[in-house]
């Protein structure tokens, strides 16, 4: 399986610059036992209606790249200055498992934003489920969570909205403990 392996090469070199892609493990395919990667993402989302067939309704523009839906486990840790890998890379209505640990001294959780969406008659935001967040967790602890990304393809900011992890300014920017959770 030579195409493997050069992905594989592909996804460590990225990872090793600081932009991680997401490593595929649906159902089908067995992880580690007792871990995230086990079993995490059951079947694709369902394309029996028009915007998870397509990527085209009446509030998202169609899909960019042609590929829709998939399947996405993350491995984040959070500490006190920051996340890693703070790029996360999904198709749009992907199925993602991520898990969070806290390797830092203090309460850290797992926020996403939302973009602005510009097409008449439709809500001036895309956000992510509440589903993708996660609530503080103490020092050691981890959690995980199952998600449908967004079908809006855009660069989604996440970050800890513990107080004092991070700020939202006037200009929608976001400093501090914060990454990109990239939609394709």
């Amino acid at each position: 399986m030579q195409p493997f392996r050069a992905r594989s090469w592909i996804v460590a070199s990225l990872a090793v610059s600081g932009l991680m892609l997401a490593t595929p493990h649906c159902s089908n395919v067995a992880g580690p036992s007792g871990s995230a990667a086990a079993g995490a993402c059951g079947a694709n989302p369902s394309s029996d209606d028009d915007e998870a067939g397509s990527g085209a309704g009446p509030c998202a523009p169609s899909d960019s790249d042609g590929i829709v839906g998939g399947c996405s486990v993350f491995d984040v840790t959070v500490n006190d200055t920051g996340f890693s890998p703070f790029i996360l890379k999904a198709e749009n209505l992907g199925q993602v498992t991520l898990t969070l640990k806290n390797t830092g001294t203090k309460p850290h959780d797992f926020a996403v934003g939302c973009v602005p969406i510009a097409l008449a008659g439709c809500p001036p935001l895309q956000c992510f489920p509440a589903a993708a967040g996660i609530a503080p967790l103490a020092p050691g602890d981890s959690a995980t969570t199952s998600f449908t990304t967004p079908n809006l393809e855009g660069i989604y900011t996440f970050r800890s909205d513990v107080p004092g992890d991070s700020q939202v300014e006037s200009d929608g920017g976001v400093t501090g403990i914060q990454g990109q959770f990239v939609v394709q």
